[in-house]
């Protein structure tokens, strides 16, 4: 869950403790996903020390939808 969603669903700032996120994490979003999704995904990486992110080419918010191959390979990569 992003910082942005986090404030609108429970009225809570999460994102002064990103840097607190110890875990491995990857951000990832669609290309073609709303501007301001590519905006928070970049904070995420920016912020979470051990982040990285990916930007699926030729997909909108649905990923999963869209290019679930690539989503699949992603995940994968980021397990131990």
């Amino acid at each position: 869950m992003s910082a942005q969603c986090c404030v609108v669903s429970t009225g809570c700032d999460a994102e002064p403790h990103l840097g607190d996120i110890a875990a491995p994490t990857l951000v990832i979003h669609g290309d073609h996903d709303h501007p301001e999704i590519a905006v928070i995904a970049e904070r995420l990486v920016t912020d979470i020390p051990r982040a990285w992110g990916e930007a699926i080419p030729d997909a909108d918010h649905y990923v999963p939808l869209r290019t679930p191959e690539r989503l699949t390979e992603l995940l994968l990569s980021h397990l131990p």
